[in-house]
């Protein structure tokens, strides 16, 4: 089986709803990570000081087949009409060690799910 890392960066208040539509997309697991970030507009400040916004940068590795469908799942909380609220994209995966058998099952049955 093939392998994907999908990658969402969203502000900390869209967390909980990305992870939600990528579960139902066929995301099983989730590792979820806390960064800054500096977009491409200017820095705000308040009295002299910087604003830097915190981001959740959330790490999915998946089957290839679900890259797709979770990106698909994610763009309709991400996009706002013309407003960006995070970004998400895939990498595929070219060697992979250490993923628990159990999370093969369940990419397995979800395969068998999706094509009945």
């Amino acid at each position: 089986m093939k392998f994907t890392a999908v990658v969402v960066i969203a502000p900390p208040e869209l967390e909980d709803p990305a992870i939600e539509v990528a579960q139902r997309a066929g995301a099983t697991g989730v590792t979820i990570l806390e960064g800054k970030g500096i977009g491409g507009q200017q820095k705000k400040t308040f009295f002299g000081l910087t604003f830097e916004g915190s981001q959740s940068v959330l790490l999915m590795v998946v089957g290839t087949h679900l890259a797709t469908p979770i990106l698909k799942a994610l763009h309709e909380i991400l996009v706002d009409g013309d407003n960006s609220r995070g970004i998400a994209f895939n990498v595929p995966i070219e060697h992979l060690t250490g993923i628990d058998p159990r999370q093969l099952v369940k990419f397995e049955e979800y395969m068998r799910r999706e094509n009945t």
